[in-house]
Parts: C-alpha cells; structure tokens; sequence
C-alpha cells in the first residue's frame, strides 16, 4: 500500500488517525509519517485497512442486493454502543454511515425508493418491548414514511 493509498484508503472509510493508530497499536504520529511517505506502510496496517474496506463493500452489495421494490429504510447510529448492540460491527459509526450512504445510492440507482433514518435506541427500546421479536431491521421498516426528526 502506497503512502497515497493508506490515506485515501482511511479517509474514504471515515477513518481517524487516531483510530487507525489504536487499531494498528501504533502512535498517531507513525500513521502520518506512514501518509507522508517518509517510510513504508507496514502489511499488517494495509491487511488491516483493506480487510476493513472489504467488510465495508460487502456490508454495502448485500444491502444492495436487497430484493424489495422499496421502500427500503437503513439505519444511521449516533453512538458507537448503539452500533455495536445492534449491528455487531465495531466499525466506526463513521464508516458505518459511508457504508449505508453508498448503499442507499446503488439501491435508488436501482430504481429502489431508499432512506437514511436515525436509530432512536429509546424509541427502539419501548416498540420492542411489544413484540417477541424484535430486531433494529424490523423496527425501520416499520417507521412511517413521511416520518420527520
């Protein structure tokens, strides 16, 4: 992975260099110097970079893939937590959000009527209260259309 790569790569899936650092278990200031080209970027951080990227672009074709003629409503997560308790993923709620934006354009690409809603871990919490199943998917297609902040 090129100095050029490793930065594009981190900025277009809504990447600190702070995050990157953690993950890698590297200072901040190495990721920079990484950027800046003024050493090479190690494997283990393109691996981690590009396994990432790889999850972010499967995450995006199955939802995509969707068969449904729409509408379809995908989720966006304030908080980490929120994101992790409902999805799994221990992504970024950054690159979360990229994940689901890229989705909705293929789908309206596609001819799907698409939307983006908030997820409201409250409002979550009370409507699957009332069912005996419950799951986040659930709860946005059920979301009204015209349904405002």
């Amino acid at each position: 992975m090129t100095p050029a790569e490793l930065k594009t790569t981190r900025e277009a899936l809504g990447l600190s260099s702070e995050w990157v650092a953690e993950a890698g278990g590297v200072a901040v200031r190495t990721i920079r110097h990484w950027e800046s080209g003024a050493a090479r970027v190690p494997d283990d951080i393109a691996d981690l970079l590009n396994d990432l990227a790889g999850q972010v672009r499967a995450h995006t074709d199955s939802l995509a893939a969707r068969t449904e003629s729409g509408p379809v409503t995908l989720l966006r997560y304030r908080e980490q937590e929120a994101l992790q308790q409902a999805t799994g993923l221990r992504w970024p709620v950054a690159t979360h959000a990229i994940a689901q934006l890229r989705a909705i354009e293929v789908l309206r690409d596609h001819g799907v009527t698409a939307r983006l809603l908030w997820f409201d871990p409250a409002e979550y919490a009370a409507w699957a209260q009332t069912r005996s199943e419950a799951s986040p998917e659930q709860w946005a297609a059920v979301q009204p259309w015209e349904r405002t902040p």
